[in-house]
């Protein structure tokens, strides 16, 4: 909650996780325009006891614009009262789209515009997103966990992180994410803080 320490509230708290995420499946985001609102004003410091004004932004959205020419809508809160960890995205385009619930990681919905039945186009009143339950063994990782229908965590994650790294290292093969991932993240995070200040356009200076 101290903006010396943290540098930001829910901008670099939350908002970066989806910023690397929309940027590992879509691209570099070149650009954005951002808003931001601290709902409170004041609060007791932790360490002094003393009230002082607060720095770091509780609520964050933006509209971003990606490399190849696609946009994005993004947003964050602390006071999104009844969720947990409702981390979310969604992508959509020409034949289709596809959704991800960070509170139930075992699923993956996705919608496809040009699905095919017996060599005829499917009657628009018969499609409808479709739930995928990804804990088969072809799924990326999961061949090395449990049978299929069990499902891994949230913790199962930090752990292939590290496995990807530490065989990165063995092999002499880059692994993602590494620090250029960090960075590029980061300056979206600095451009999307600069745009709420002015109001406008911000170039986020990532390379296409």
């Amino acid at each position: 909650m101290d903006v010396d320490v943290a540098g930001s509230g829910v901008t670099g708290d939350l908002l970066a996780h989806s910023i690397d995420t929309a940027m590992w499946l879509n691209g570099p985001i070149t650009k954005v325009v951002a808003d931001t609102e601290t709902f409170v004003k004041e609060r007791m410091h932790q360490e002094t006891g003393a009230v002082q004004p607060v720095g770091i932004d509780d609520a964050c959205m933006f509209l971003a614009r990606f490399a190849n020419g696609s946009m994005g809508t993004f947003e964050s809160t602390r006071y999104a009262r009844g969720r947990k960890n409702y981390n979310t995205f969604e992508m959509n385009g020409a034949d289709g789209s596809v959704k991800f619930d960070l509170e139930d990681p075992q699923y993956l919905d996705f919608f496809e515009y040009t699905q095919q039945q017996s060599g005829k186009k499917v009657e628009d009143h018969l499609t409808g997103w479709r739930r995928v339950h990804v804990t088969n063994s072809e799924h990326p990782y999961m061949d090395k966990w449990w049978v299929p229908g069990c499902t891994v965590g949230y913790e199962h994650t930090f752990i292939h992180a590290l496995a990807d790294f530490l065989e990165g290292v063995e092999s002499g093969t880059p692994t993602q994410p590494d620090f250029r991932n960090a960075l590029q993240t980061q300056r979206v995070c600095d451009a999307v803080l600069a745009s709420a200040k002015s109001g406008a356009w911000v170039d986020t200076g990532v390379e296409a």
